[in-house]
């Protein structure tokens, strides 16, 4: 009985390494000879030679490595044209349906393309369905007063709100309803940040001279926004749009964080925790505008918009709810709305599904 003959390592390298060359090989000599059978194919169009089109054809068309992308493009459009002119429209329109589910971003040239081909491309849904992506950016927070409130006399004081940049980042989903007009709901996770600062010289209810409050708000919201866009220019490289809508916004957390400089003493405590005085629910009304750029078969866009908050975020039956608050920082939360200019850019992925309508 023979024994099986043993391999070294090297071999198995050497063996690996023909396989992987000739196969390197053999798929160049594929796509060069389905480049040739392009070409001919093309001159058989030019002929008029229709019928021999799609023989020459098929072969490359079902072959993994037979066309280049670009090639493969041009021979499904061959193919529709061959149909087209042979009388046979239901071919024609199953080459066109390869042809935009392979290449979903073809597009038609009107200057130079045959009437035929221009007309059977327009019955066919070739937008795309949704695109989707992410969004992310920072954020200024504008703090509106509706009313102040005080354990000092309020005429003495000199109390505002500053803006601190924060952030915003999501997920979006835009939903074309027409060639002009797109919806886009999304969802966001959003920090808003502002600085309190109050310079004054009275006494407080608790007899101390308060000189100075200095205090740090931090808001982490879950928003969804839904937006109307409008599309001011049809071009396919460069998108300017405007849009305008509301979001629905859940609060996750709400913090103060800071010190109360008096005659006695200079406080400064923990975090303090504002989300039982806060409603946990909020709307926006959104107004903003921005311009997406084609980037390969994708889009990039950069967006600004502005966020009105619409009801005050302080429940005013919790006013005085947090005795930390009142009797050791000597503050008492004021009737406010937040709105914010936000500045966004995004990345979106186009989700198409091609089909004779």
């Amino acid at each position: 009985m023979k024994k099986p003959v043993k391999t070294t390592p090297m071999v198995n390298k050497l063996l690996s390494a023909s396989l992987l060359v000739l196969g390197m090989v053999l798929s160049g000599y594929a796509q060069n000879t389905c480049t040739q059978s392009l070409r001919s194919a093309q001159t058989a169009y030019d002929e008029g030679q229709l019928q021999r089109i799609p023989v020459l054809l098929e072969s490359c068309l079902n072959s993994r490595d037979g066309f280049t992308d670009e090639e493969k493009t041009l021979a499904y459009r061959l193919l529709t044209l061959a149909h087209i002119f042979m009388d046979e429209p239901q071919k024609a329109d199953e080459a066109m349906l390869a042809l935009l589910k392979f290449n979903p971003q073809f597009e038609i040239n009107e200057g130079a393309d045959p009437a035929e081909l221009i007309n059977l491309y327009g019955t066919f849904r070739t937008t795309p369905i949704l695109s989707y992506g992410i969004k992310g950016g920072g954020n200024i927070t504008l703090v509106e007063v509706l009313n102040s409130f005080g354990v000092h006399n309020l005429e003495g004081t000199d109390g505002e709100y500053q803006k601190d940049p924060g952030f915003q980042v999501g997920f979006s989903v835009e939903i074309p309803l027409t060639k002009k007009l797109t919806l886009n709901p999304e969802l966001y996770l959003m920090g808003n940040f502002n600085t309190y600062v109050n310079n004054f010289g009275n006494i407080d209810s608790l007899n101390r001279f308060i000189r100075k409050q200095e205090f740090t708000f931090s808001h982490l919201t879950a928003s969804l926004p839904v937006t109307l866009q409008y599309r001011l220019i049809d071009n396919s490289k460069l998108n300017p749009y405007v849009f305008a809508g509301a979001s629905a916004n859940y609060a996750l957390s709400s913090t103060l964080n800071g010190q109360t400089n008096s005659s006695n003493e200079s406080f400064e405590g923990p975090t303090e925790d504002l989300m039982e005085q806060r409603f946990a629910l909020n709307f926006n009304a959104i107004l903003g505008g921005g311009i997406k750029l084609k980037v390969g078969k994708n889009q990039l866009l950069i967006e600004a918009r502005f966020n009105y908050g619409i009801l005050n975020q302080l429940d005013e039956d919790k006013r005085y709810a947090n005795q930390e608050l009142l009797f050791n920082y000597g503050y008492i939360h004021d009737d406010i709305k937040l709105h914010s200019i936000a500045l966004s850019v995004g990345y979106l992925l186009p989700l198409y599904k091609p089909k004779k309508l």
